[in-house]
């Protein structure tokens, strides 16, 4: 019986080991940030209210940003098409640290930004809820 119990440990491990490392950061990261600017995109409040954690915040050239905030510029601007280039992720436990590059028309509070490739950097968290993205960074001068 002693075996027994010791072989069903084994197998049990094994397949937690393996489902532990069947996950990609890279491509989740990358998949995450396509359904993030969509989500932009298409004005899809419902789908952002899911996928921004309540403590998001983000900054630019203009200062810092609350949720609230950000979701009233998503609303009352119009993007364009995307190109996201240069996606690189890194995890750190459940976070997901992204960076990339990415070509986008957008006005910002009125403003047109440069439509040419600049840097962004995102952390996402793991939550009971899924994935949600905590931190957003633009780096695209004004």
């Amino acid at each position: 019986m002693r075996v027994f119990l010791t072989f069903l440990v084994l197998v049990f491990s094994s397949f937690s080991l393996s489902a532990q490392t069947s996950f990609n950061p890279q491509a989740e990261g990358e998949r995450l940030e396509r359904l993030w600017w969509d989500q932009q995109k298409n004005q899809d409040i419902a789908g952002l209210t899911k996928l921004m954690s309540p403590a998001f915040q983000s900054i630019n050239s203009k200062g810092a940003q609350d949720l609230a905030f950000n979701l009233a510029i998503i609303k009352a601007e119009k993007l364009g098409k995307y190109e996201l280039t240069n996606i690189k992720v890194t995890q750190s436990q459940d976070n997901l640290i992204v960076t990339y590059q990415i070509a986008v028309p957008e006005n910002y509070l009125g403003q047109k930004m440069s439509s040419k490739l600049h840097y962004r950097l995102d952390v996402w968290t793991k939550t009971t809820m899924g994935w949600q993205i905590i931190a957003h960074a633009n780096l695209n001068p004004t």
